[in-house]
Formats: structure tokens, C-alpha cells, sequence
């Protein structure tokens, strides 16, 4: 079968570009701040304390933004959807906890859910307890291969629109080079495993085919947190 033509991603360490018409597209790679960070990093802690506690989850606003990709296709050239984005560990690290996750996910496999989920939240929780969560990019999984896929295939850039919850209503808008990844890929294996971890739970629609992922490489952050006017 011939392999999908993914628009190749040059990624240095202070900018990203990529060939599109014939002409070279280059853009300043950013750091994710700390204040976005710190946001995404507690509402992840807080949902894993919460399942450990109740054995469920609502609506996660720091794992579930808004992304935007261009169809230059359609009449009004975006496409939206919420998708499951999450973090990843430094890149000299993603290997080692990857491999834990596996190791995890093996020794758990047939055992019943809530008797290994302490164990499962313990693996997850590993790299976000050492401090070894990277700000230099995002990860989601695809499933489907539809809307998205096609126009990153065709463009790789999407904007990330995340909305916490009140009163503070904390909001970010991360724009993105999007680099399409195959399963070889540590980082594509690392979000594989953590969602194989918890693929059976109640709060995941279960899905068996994860044809690839994607990492979001940012190129601009914007704070859209409102404020209160005096």
C-alpha cells in the first residue's frame, strides 16, 4: 500500500518550515509558557485524583481544546473539532516511560479494571511528578483520518483553542506547525501507550485503530483569559 505524502516538517531549534507551492514556509518555534503549563499540568493531576477517588471524569477542559485546521477547499476554509491533546515527557525521556508504560499496560492486561487503575494512574502520573514534562509540543492521536487529516495533509498548521472552566474562565490560544507521526515514533508509541492504559475505562469511547498522530510544534501562544473590567 503507498504511504501517505505527509508534507515534511523541518524542526530546528528556534524555528520550523516546511515546502508548500514551491515555496519554503518558516516559522519561529516558541516555548509553551509557564502559565499554560501550569494550568495544564494541575488539571491533569486533578483528573487522575478524581478517577483514583470516584471512578470517573467530567468534562476535561485541559485535555479536550478546540482545534482548528484550514480546508482551503471549503467556502469558509476552517475545520473544527475537539480532540484529545496531550503532553509529553522531555525527548530524552520519552523512551523510558514509554517503556513503563508498557510494562504497565502488559502486567494489567485481563486483571479488572478498578483493581489496577491505582496502578495504571501511578504510571501515568510518573512524569508529571519528576518534573519532566516538555513545553516544546502537544500530541494528540488520529482516528478517523477524515476533515483533519486531509487538510494537515494538505497544510500543517492548526490553531489549539483551550477554555478552562469558571470563574476564571482561563483560555489559550496555541497556533502550531502540526508534524504528522507514524507508529515508529517514540512520541507516537508514548501517547499510544497512555491511551491503551485507560482505552476500556468508562470515560474514553473505546477505539481500536490509531493510524497516526500528531505533534503540534507552537509557534504562537496567545492568552485569551478574560478580564474583569474595573
Amino acid at each position: 500500500m503507498d504511504q501517505p505524502k505527509f508534507t515534511k516538517i523541518d524542526v530546528q531549534d528556534s524555528e520550523l518550515s516546511f515546502m508548500k507551492d514551491g515555496e519554503r514556509k518558516t516559522f519561529p518555534r516558541v516555548d509553551l509558557p509557564d502559565s499554560f503549563m501550569e494550568w495544564l499540568i494541575a488539571g491533569r493531576s486533578a483528573l487522575y485524583d478524581l478517577l483514583e477517588g470516584k471512578g470517573t471524569a467530567p468534562w476535561h477542559a485541559a485535555h479536550l481544546p478546540v482545534v482548528v485546521t484550514q480546508d482551503l477547499t471549503a467556502p469558509i476554509p476552517f475545520n473544527t473539532g475537539n480532540k484529545g491533546v496531550g503532553v509529553l515527557p522531555f525527548e530524552d525521556r520519552i523512551d523510558e516511560y514509554a517503556d513503563n508504560l508498557k510494562e504497565v499496560l502488559e502486567g494489567t492486561r485481563g486483571a479488572p479494571g478498578k483493581e489496577t487503575l491505582p496502578t495504571r494512574l501511578a504510571a501515568v502520573r510518573k512524569p508529571l511528578e519528576a518534573g519532566h514534562i516538555s513545553n516544546k509540543s502537544l500530541i494528540t492521536l488520529e482516528i478517523f483520518e477524515r476533515n483533519t487529516y486531509r487538510n494537515l495533509c494538505e497544510y500543517p498548521v492548526a490553531s489549539l483553542h483551550y477554555t478552562g472552566e469558571g470563574p476564571v474562565f482561563m483560555s489559550f490560544q496555541i497556533d502550531a506547525v502540526v508534524e504528522i507521526l507514524t507508529p515508529e515514533h517514540p512520541a507516537y508509541r508514548f501517547a499510544f501507550l497512555s491511551r491503551q492504559l485507560f482505552e476500556y475505562d468508562p470515560f474514553h469511547i473505546t477505539q481500536i485503530h490509531f493510524p497516526y498522530a500528531y505533534l503540534f510544534h507552537p509557534v504562537a501562544v496567545r492568552d485569551k483569559t478574560p478580564k474583569r473590567r474595573a
